[in-house]
């Protein structure tokens, strides 16, 4: 049986090649050399992709203790850049967003970079920062949310990855209040778009005082003084060591304050991160000066007493500011009468004997008008401060923690610049100052500003360090 069929497939075989004409036998396609298979680019991606893996398990291998998870980025540690959506092209600019030139590709030209800002009620929204690069002419763009974008607002370029481009830094914050922190936004050009970076611990890059936990009072609360700015082409940012005494918008901060410092570089996954950079001592001017061991905030300014003072029959001139004169009359009551450069005459009786006036104006508690400290040639407890309220002069009665008087364990004077502080005894012989600022329009507290001791007590110009 198999000798018949190997005849019918031989018969079948030479038929078919009867069919086979010359020009059935030129190629189909031209000839292409192929590569051998360990040379595609996808075999030499899957054989490196093998080597690195069977690196891992031998390292793994020989160093047991680690553990997948130390080898793997944690999903916190992953970080996932937004990436700007390329809107506002019609937007405008307003006149006073100034543009910013730094050099955004790092070809040494620097590029115009502009702001384009959403048109909102609210006046916060978005902002298009854009520019066209020296290098290739190509446009960049970034979109920024920003919390006031009427105007916006850049600092000087810096450049926090060292790779010799710059970075646009502007300025942001929340406009509900003023003593609202700031928050600045860097932008660095990737793939050719400005992204935004992501800030790691943003709670130590803003400027503003921001209360202490748990701090506050009735009448103040404890604040830490934020601050950020450019120095040399590099972001640092700043915190007081101590807490500061806050009310409203009035800070009790001593004229040298030691702060902590980070400077801010950003990494490979566009992450801005701070660098601790040890203390400095801040003056009252703003500027830096470095940190010397040990170093401590500057003793309160407890300046020399005003002593300038009017009684009855007597009067003053005060030219600064709300400008006006003052003298005391004798009626029933002695009578403290102002008459103010605008035309306004105020008459306040002064139910106290032997009163006396000085003759240095309570600016640190209040300055848009006439304000006065009132004393008692007859006792010496006796202190009082008047304001002015339209056509009237007010009382300001002291609330809080401390007592506005003059005893053997409370000390309160009038510097010649205008503040009004009280001292009050501890018990280890040192002595706690308080600085009287207005709380209401009825009422004035006193805020603490430190620790002194004194050689003499009653003389405010030999406070020392204790």
């Amino acid at each position: 049986m198999s000798t018949d069929i190997e005849a019918r497939l031989r018969n079948a075989l030479a038929a078919r090649a009867d069919l086979v004409r010359p020009e059935d036998l030129q190629p189909l396609a031209p000839v292409v050399e192929l590569r051998p298979r360990w040379q595609s680019p996808r075999v030499l991606l899957a054989t490196a992709a093998v080597v690195l893996l069977v690196l891992g398990v031998v390292l793994q291998g020989l160093r047991g203790e680690e553990r997948s998870d130390r080898i793997a980025p944690k999903p916190d540690d992953r970080v996932e850049l937004q990436l700007p959506t390329d809107v506002g092209r019609d937007w405008k600019a307003d006149e006073y967003s100034t543009p910013r030139r730094l050099d955004l590709d790092g070809d040494g030209t620097k590029e115009e970079v502009t702001f384009l800002s959403e048109k909102t009620k609210s006046g916060a929204g978005r902002a298009r920062i854009e520019a066209t690069l020296s290098s290739t002419g190509e446009e960049t763009y970034g979109i920024v949310d920003l919390s006031s974008n009427v105007v916006v607002s850049s600092l000087p370029p810096i450049d926090a990855d060292d790779d010799g481009d710059q970075e646009l830094v502007l300025y942001d914050g929340d406009v509900t209040g003023p003593e609202s922190p700031l928050h600045p936004i860097v932008l660095d050009l990737r793939d050719g778009l400005l992204v935004e970076a992501v800030v790691d611990q943003p709670e130590l890059l803003q400027m503003g005082n921001v209360p202490v936990p748990g701090s506050e009072t009735p009448y103040y609360e404890l604040v830490r003084s934020h601050g950020y700015e450019v120095r040399r082409g590099t972001l640092y940012s700043s915190r007081s060591v101590s807490s500061l005494a806050s009310t409203g918008m009035t800070v009790i901060r001593p004229e040298e304050l030691v702060r902590d410092t980070w400077r801010w570089v950003l990494d490979d996954d566009g992450v801005l991160r701070p660098v601790e950079d040890g203390c400095v001592l801040e003056l009252i001017t703003g500027e830096w000066e470095p940190c010397a061991e040990g170093a401590r905030d500057a003793l309160p300014a407890l300046s020399r007493p005003a002593t300038g003072t009017i009684g009855v029959g007597e009067q003053f001139s005060w030219t600064e500011g709300y400008q006006y004169d003052a003298r005391l009359e004798a009626e029933a009551d002695p009578v403290l009468v102002v008459e103010g450069a605008d035309g306004r005459t105020i008459n306040h009786p002064l139910e106290v004997a032997d009163p006396v006036v000085s003759t240095t104006q309570p600016t640190s508690i209040f300055y848009d008008g006439a304000s006065f400290v009132v004393g008692s040639a007859s006792d010496p407890a006796y202190v009082q401060v008047l304001w002015q309220d339209a056509d009237r002069l007010r009382v300001l009665q002291p609330v809080g923690e401390v007592p506005l008087t003059n005893d053997d364990t409370h000390r309160t004077w009038l510097t010649e610049e205008g503040r009004l502080w009280t001292v009050v005894a501890g018990d280890d012989g040192t002595w706690r100052a308080w600085s009287w600022t207005m709380a209401t329009r009825s009422e004035m507290t006193a805020l603490p500003a430190g620790t002194v001791c004194f050689d003499d007590v009653d003389d405010p110009s030999t406070a020392r360090d204790c």
